[in-house]
């Protein structure tokens, strides 16, 4: 059984210690994974420190780097029906989402490339043609990343490409439920010659690992993904060392249905919205407002959709939704289900796990469509992350968007309307980092993501993401070459 180990200085290491990674699909035991401690995350930490301070790389032609990554880039397509299964059997992808999660995983090494010379500053009017005054940005140090379990590989790319693009290291802590392609990716990263040092990989689980990174005094910014309540923790161990923090945390995003919508656009916008990677998506739109005019019309059609979706084996190009991550989660999204229909929701179609032999070790579930729901239930105001849709009847658009508002969170917002105007002020309106008009989870790497309220801190993701690794130094010349004034002549 082969066990993943840490990598650190271009070497892989460890191994005495492990936990063990199971196939969430079958149940079935898939390898073992090295477990770091405060000893290894220290080590890496001082690595990259010593990579950051020591060696080129942060002063490196951007041209230079830029090539680097595009390597990266190029090495991944090579390898990417290798990474994809291991995606699949690791997280529980289905092979076609994690295709296409792959290619966006390169396409995102190779946007970063073309960025490593866009890290561009100001020249800021003064009163006195004596005096210039500018702007630079230069690269902050060492970066520690922490990563979720829902979009291992993906999210790696869009947390380790900016920042090795604006000339940092990193620190990379993987998720301890998917740990397979974040240790597989040291080997592609020395395949494309990226320096010893620039990016440690340690391996481990959250309380161990993850809390040693958060607090270590080496870290010069960490970037996390995960739910709002893990990242309220690591904001508060950064906040001991005044640690500069991104934060991309929990959603309860809604989507508004008007009566006026393209009516197949819209239950697609629903359906795609909630039940991407079987629900298990910070942004999903798992708060469905649907106009009073249609709710029942829509309500059935939305059933229709549901129905057709295809559960099983995440290995058969024919499955549209995998398992759900491991039996923790699937029983909190049970929890969830139950809830709702104690709190006076009607269970519409779904609730529990699909029948099957083919499926009965695995950690699937049906999608689940959880009607007459009000936006003050639980299952309407915390996060389930699972293939579970909660709708909603309003009665005008101006209340669809304070119930929509009314959240704890601001990741993602959606609106399905023929209507330009009312989209638009929706638009401007809708308290979230993110609204989709029309659509849902579509998501441009050169469009900045980020969460408002207790989704997050920070952006990710275009221009703006590659400068949230970076410092901003202000730089002022005086060329008059006059005596500052002492105080008392």
């Amino acid at each position: 059984m082969r066990t993943h180990k840490h990598f650190i200085h271009g070497q892989y290491q460890g191994g005495d210690h492990t936990f063990e990674i199971d196939n969430p699909a079958t149940g079935e035991r898939i390898g073992l994974a090295a477990r770091g401690t405060k000893l290894e995350i220290d080590q890496a930490v001082d690595v990259a420190r010593e990579t950051f301070l020591k060696t080129a790389w942060a002063d490196m032609d951007g041209r230079l780097r830029g090539e680097l990554l595009r390597r990266v880039a190029r090495v991944i397509r090579s390898h990417s029906e290798e990474i994809a299964a291991l995606e699949v059997a690791d997280a529980g992808k289905t092979i076609g989402d994690a295709r296409v999660e792959i290619e966006i995983a390169a396409q995102t090494w190779d946007y970063y490339a073309d960025l490593t010379q866009s890290a561009v500053g100001t020249v800021n009017a003064v009163p006195s043609p004596d005096q210039f005054d500018y702007t630079i940005r230069q690269p902050m140090g060492v970066i520690g990343i922490i990563i979720p379990w829902n979009f291992p590989f993906v999210l790696t790319a869009l947390k380790l490409a900016p920042a090795l693009a604006a000339g940092n290291t990193a620190v990379l802590k993987p998720a301890e439920e998917t740990p397979v392609t974040a240790s597989f990716l040291g080997q592609l990263l020395n395949e494309a010659g990226i320096p010893p040092g620039v990016v440690n990989i340690v391996l481990g689980t959250g309380l161990e690992a993850g809390a040693a990174l958060a607090a270590n005094e080496g870290v010069d910014k960490l970037i996390f993904t995960g739910s709002t309540e893990i990242g309220s923790l690591v904001m508060q161990a950064a906040a001991k060392n005044v640690t500069d923090v991104t934060l991309e945390l929990g959603g309860k995003s809604a989507n508004i249905i008007c009566a006026d919508a393209d009516r197949e656009q819209a239950v697609m916008s629903a359906a795609f919205g909630c039940l991407l990677h079987s629900g298990q998506c910070c942004c999903a739109g798992t708060r469905l407002l649907i106009d009073g005019k249609i709710y029942d019309s829509f309500m059935d059609q939305l059933r229709e959709r549901f129905e057709r979706v295809r559960v099983g084996d995440p290995t058969d190009p024919k499955s549209h939704l995998g398992p759900i991550i491991n039996d923790k989660q699937l029983q909190q999204i049970q929890r969830y289900v139950d809830i709702g229909q104690r709190e006076g929701a009607t269970l519409v179609t779904g609730g529990g796990r699909p029948a099957g032999a083919a499926l009965e070790k695995g950690f699937f579930f049906q999608p689940t469509l959880l009607g007459d729901a009000r936006n003050e239930m639980r299952i309407a105001r915390e996060e389930i992350f699972g293939p579970v849709l909660t709708c909603i009847s309003f009665e005008d658009f101006d209340q669809a968007i304070a119930m929509a508002n009314d959240s704890s969170y601001g990741l993602a917002a959606g609106v399905c309307t023929r209507d330009l105007v009312k989209a638009h002020y929706a638009a401007k309106r809708l308290q979230a980092g993110t609204v989709w008009i029309n659509t849902f989870n579509g998501l441009a790497l050169n469009s900045p993501f980020l969460g408002w309220k207790r989704s997050g801190i920070g952006v990710e993701r275009g221009v703006e993401g590659l400068h949230d690794h970076m410092h901003l130094k202000h730089v002022r010349f005086d060329l008059s070459r006059k005596p500052l004034p002492v105080f008392g002549d």
